[in-house]
């Protein structure tokens, strides 16, 4: 008997630590099944900052093969951030991201950042009177 117990802990030992055992009894299928429901989608964020407490004229445009996407106010509050989910289902879902604000009178600066699945891809800081922010990522295939 103690030796049967011994070799099914070994066996779950050895098993958990190739990950086909977890904690809950369950098999990895639903780890790799979230996984892949990330993977199905391009997560673009855009981010307005500033050292005054709104931004104008803020645009933005999403261009997607499928389902494209604009957005234009005339006002934010800043620190502004906004996300939109692009599906990987076809070939080159994603071809350009552009984000442009201006900053309020009496604020210094304002930046804006474009981020693809969390990493940055483009960002500009502008200062002074009048300041505008704009930055632009565009998908290029072949050489320059």
């Amino acid at each position: 008997m103690a030796g049967r117990l011994i070799v099914w802990a070994g066996a779950l030992l050895i098993l958990s630590a190739c990950g086909l055992a977890k904690e809950d009894g369950m098999a990895g299928e639903n780890s790799s099944e979230e996984m892949s429901k990330d993977a199905d989608v391009i997560t673009v964020e855009v981010r307005i900052e500033s050292d005054g407490d709104s931004a104008n004229r803020f645009e933005a445009d999403i261009n997607a093969k499928k389902n494209p996407e604009s957005v234009y106010l005339e006002s934010i509050e800043v620190p502004f951030s906004e996300k939109f989910m692009i599906p990987k289902d076809v070939f080159i879902p994603l071809t350009s991201t552009r984000v442009e604000a201006e900053a309020v009178e009496g604020a210094s600066w304002i930046s804006c950042t474009i981020l693809y699945d969390g990493e940055v891809v483009a960002t500009h800081k502008s200062r002074g009177n009048g300041a505008k922010a704009v930055c632009e990522k565009k998908i290029r295939l072949g050489p320059g």
